[in-house]
């Protein structure tokens, strides 16, 4: 025993640094968890748009080449491209690309891929995060069927800004320009494309089919897919309201929207003793492997709300014009997990109802037992689907007969 004091007591620096070194790692290690990635200098905003992008929207104004988890027998980028904002001048976005290696003797058709809810934060961006191509299913298939992939930030994440969570317009916009950026690039991309959207992002190709012949006309949308869509807004928000997986979606829509419109004011809607808490929990970002980590047991919307929302004037208002409920006017595809708790089935089953009985081409595919959401699970179905309208094969519509 003594020599193994004495041992210790030799080694005991070395032991000590060791130790520290080892608090440091684990440290470390926690706050990469537990906190995003600040974005990198490509993503600092020119000092003025680039002449031409005003307009034009859809002018790259910069990429930067990816070269590490790009999907396989593909090339990838980082982009930064011009859009419009909500008051109707230039603003700049981000966003990936990514497109096959091999040459092509015909344009390519794209992929414009929607994202779901991640946050309303800069540093929430999906391209700057480690594997920016991760949460796209199946996209190594995608790039194997010849598609160019390309996933807009959206606004506000990424760039310089707050995320205009669930409002249509921007959101639309944003991914119809990511598209014109595709064109503007050197990478034989023909104007045919599709768009694809998960969760919020459903809600964003709904919204992009619905804008993009007045929007974009020189562009032709051949099909559009969404996966558990946020179709009933108003629904989606009460079902929320007394769970915590709600206090996100509800944190996040009610802090965006305070920012853009004036008659919602966070003072006067949220209590506060619990306003530092929904200030904290609305900057999170959900890329972040333990977003949630620090954030403790978290205030249901019934608890930090000092009002019924529902009985607002602006606030339905809000939900009342950003409800997708526009014509569209191609193959529209809804894949939707029957146990999903977050987004309920019923919004997506009564949309599918109202767009048949419009005469609209709409698919609605029921994934049984399967949770919020069904995007992975859809995703070769999807792929299949969409080849099949960009060869001009009959639509599978399921609507009954009239």
């Amino acid at each position: 025993m003594k020599r193994i004091g004495r041992f210790i007591k030799r080694r005991w620096p070395l032991f000590a640094m060791l130790l520290i070194a080892i608090v440091l790692l684990v440290g470390f290690g926690i706050y990469r968890l537990v906190t995003p990635r600040t974005p990198s200098e490509f993503y600092a905003l020119p000092d003025v748009i680039p002449q031409g992008a005003a307009d034009q929207p859809g002018t790259i104004i910069r990429t930067e080449e990816i070269t590490q988890n790009l999907p396989k027998n593909a090339r990838g980028w980082r982009i930064m491209y011009s859009s419009v904002g909500l008051d109707g001048q230039p603003i700049a976005v981000s966003g990936v690309v990514a497109a096959p290696i091999e040459a092509s003797d015909t344009p390519r058709p794209v992929l414009a891929f929607a994202q779901g809810t991640i946050g309303n934060m800069p540093e929430c961006a999906i391209s700057h995060t480690p594997n920016p191509f991760s949460g796209i299913p199946e996209i190594d298939t995608f790039i194997e069927e010849g598609y160019i992939v390309v996933a807009t930030d959206y606004p506000g994440r990424g760039t310089e800004g707050i995320h205009p969570y669930l409002i249509a317009q921007i959101a639309a916009d944003s991914v119809l320009d990511s598209v014109r950026a595709v064109e503007n690039m050197d990478l034989n991309a023909s104007n045919q494309f599709v768009v694809w959207g998960r969760s919020q992002g459903g809600h964003t190709s709904l919204w992009t089919a619905i804008a993009a012949s007045d929007y974009a006309p020189e562009l032709e949308l051949v099909a559009a897919a969404a996966s558990a869509p946020a179709i009933d807004l108003e629904g989606i928000l009460k079902n929320g309201m007394n769970t915590y997986t709600g206090s996100i979606v509800i944190t996040f829509a009610i802090s965006a929207w305070s920012n853009y419109f004036d008659d919602i004011n966070l003072d006067e809607l949220i209590r506060p003793e619990l306003r530092d808490k929904f200030d904290e929990l609305a900057r999170t970002c959900l890329t972040t492997p333990a977003a949630l980590l620090l954030q403790g047991k978290l205030p249901t919307p019934e608890e930090y709300l000092t009002q019924d929302i529902f009985a607002n004037d602006a606030m339905t208002a809000l939900l009342e014009e950003n409800t997708p409920a526009g014509p569209i006017n191609v193959p529209l595809l809804i894949t939707h997990g029957t146990a999903d708790t977050l987004i309920p089935i019923d919004g997506s089953i009564g949309a599918y109802e109202q767009r048949c009985a419009d005469g609209e081409d709409v698919q609605l595919v029921r994934m049984p037992d399967i949770e919020h959401d069904a995007a992975d699970q859809s995703a070769l179905y999807t792929i299949g689907w969409f080849n099949d309208r960009l060869a001009g094969r009959p639509s599978s519509s399921n609507c009954p007969e009239q």
